[in-house]
């Protein structure tokens, strides 16, 4: 995973994290644990009274999938001429749609990681003009490929290849016009520099543009509805294409069984203490008297007492050793298992925080304003077990490992926000604003057999949501559209390198 690359805005209300488990040869099995702390100000009202695990699993949802390989485009070109011919020969020979199909998914979700990643790094690194350059004509050959796939897929006049093959290259013709504009926003903020490179990467997207409308594929436009049908078309593609490495997964409550049967022990001592009081006031007062009758409601109104006293202890002794959900993890075809894992959701003291934890949250805090800082902490733990010799043997050595996405909602925190605006002071008449934020930090600790890694990000909010994210110790930050939308500076914020878009991870 790229350094500052864990986290990502989703929406106003929703963050991403990614957490990565890389698979290595040889061993069979690998674990990995990861910790994600929480530090929420106190002024949100978010602690053990009013936000328990339930609201925490309710506001969370998770997705794993394989990790994509990030092939370099001569090695997906190579792929896509494979395929090719296989298509030539392989339907008059039998070929299945659905191995082609699978195999194609495969190149598709390659390339469009291979893009994903170039957009992401080309502004923070050293403009090469030749390896651009190699990079373009790669991606105008591959562009060709396609069309030759689609015509090969007609000459055999199988609906099937056809039809899949025309739904991959409307997917790459987005995923490519998308990378290509954003390497020509970065090459622009250079003046005339690169003036010879920006046109030739229009000529290329006008190319890619002319590839739609030939075969009726939705385009970007400045018409609103044709850009909604585009997105539209890119989510359902980008779903169904990436599908190839989404993973089974099977989620249940941990420690249900030892649960019930604490709580059948529970209720157990305190039928125990009914007994003995009746036997006892029994034998003392006799049957029908005032007296036993008197002990009889008593010691029922004890019992219940007693057996929710009991557990409630219960609870407190097996949170400490049981986690909330266990998941197994499977490949799509529910033959192979994946993964193990486990999670829970716990809020922590600040007093019994790790010192490598605290020492990071106090990154860039001055030692004075330290103790002022009033603080609720969660602190979500996965541990995972990695059954690495399946997957080897599954995909023979071509897959990383595996990927966890997990969103977060932050709605419940907004409720106990203050206005937004907050007039600082009057002069001439005129009212100078502010804005009333809120900072919600995160440190995420990934342990493996390889060493312990932190990574740190600070959310901004306000109370109409997510504003922004802060790398802290480094000048990244990430914004929603919506707000660099609002800047008069957006030009200026695209020139400094320092803003990088929000998006959704690939699913």
């Amino acid at each position: 995973m790229i350094k500052n690359d864990f986290i990502a805005i989703i929406s106003p209300n929703q963050f991403e994290i990614k957490i990565p488990y890389p698979s290595t040869r040889g061993a069979a099995k690998l674990k990995y644990n990861t910790r994600i702390y929480f530090f929420i100000p106190k002024k949100l009202n978010i602690n053990p009274d009013t936000y328990s695990s339930s609201h925490f699993y309710n506001d969370y949802i998770s997705y794993l999938r394989l990790i994509t390989p990030e092939t370099q485009l001569g090695i997906v070109e190579r792929r896509l001429i494979a395929l090719i011919l296989s298509l030539k020969k392989g339907v008059q020979d039998g070929l299945a749609s659905n191995a082609f199909e699978k195999e194609l998914k495969l190149v598709v979700s390659s390339y469009v990681a291979y893009l994903e990643v170039f957009s992401r790094e080309f502004p923070f690194r050293e403009i090469r003009h030749v390896r651009l350059c190699v990079f373009l004509q790669r991606v105008k050959r591959l562009h060709g490929k396609m069309q030759t796939l689609i015509a090969t897929a007609i000459e055999q006049g199988d609906d099937a290849f056809v039809d899949i093959s025309l739904s991959a290259s409307e997917f790459l013709s987005y995923a490519a016009q998308n990378c290509l504009l954003e390497v020509n926003t970065h090459l622009r903020s250079h003046a005339d520099r690169y003036s010879d490179t920006i046109n030739d990467i229009v000529d290329l997207i006008n190319t890619l543009i002319r590839f739609c409308k030939e075969h009726d594929f939705p385009i970007i436009s400045n018409d609103t509805y044709q850009n909604d049908k585009v997105i539209y078309r890119y989510s359902i593609l980008k779903k169904h294409f990436y599908g190839v490495t989404f993973l089974y997964q099977k989620k249940k409550r941990d420690g249900g069984g030892i649960k019930e049967f604490y709580y059948a022990i529970a209720a157990g001592i305190s039928m125990i203490f009914t007994t003995l009081i009746v036997f006892a006031t029994q034998k003392e007062y006799g049957n029908f008297t005032m007296s036993f009758f008197a002990a009889l409601v008593i010691s029922y109104m004890f019992k219940d007492r007693i057996k929710e006293a009991y557990r409630s202890y219960f609870d407190k002794k097996l949170a400490i050793n049981t986690y909330d959900y266990k998941e197994k993890i499977y490949s799509m075809d529910h033959k192979r298992l994946f993964a193990f894992i486990k999670e829970r959701m716990r809020f922590v003291r600040k007093e019994k925080l790790p010192d490598n934890i605290l020492k990071s949250r106090l990154v860039e805090v001055p030692r004075r304003l330290a103790s002022y800082i009033e603080e609720d902490i969660i602190r979500f733990e996965k541990n995972v077990i990695l059954h690495n010799g399946n997957i080897q043997g599954k995909f023979n050595h071509s897959i990383e490992g595996i990927h966890n996405i997990m969103r977060f909602d932050l709605s419940q925190y907004f409720k106990k926000m203050d206005a937004v605006k907050v007039p600082l002071y009057r002069a001439r008449e005129t009212k100078l604003f502010g804005r009333k934020i809120y900072h919600v930090n995160i440190i995420v600790e990934e342990k493996s057999k390889q060493g312990t890694r932190l990574n740190r990000a600070r959310i901004v909010l306000d109370k109409k949501g997510i504003k922004r994210i802060e790398i802290p110790g480094s000048d990244r930050m990430i914004f929603t559209e919506a707000y660099l939308s609002q800047e008069q500076s957006w030009f200026a914020f695209k020139k400094s390198g320092l803003i990088k878009k929000s998006g959704p991870l690939a699913p």
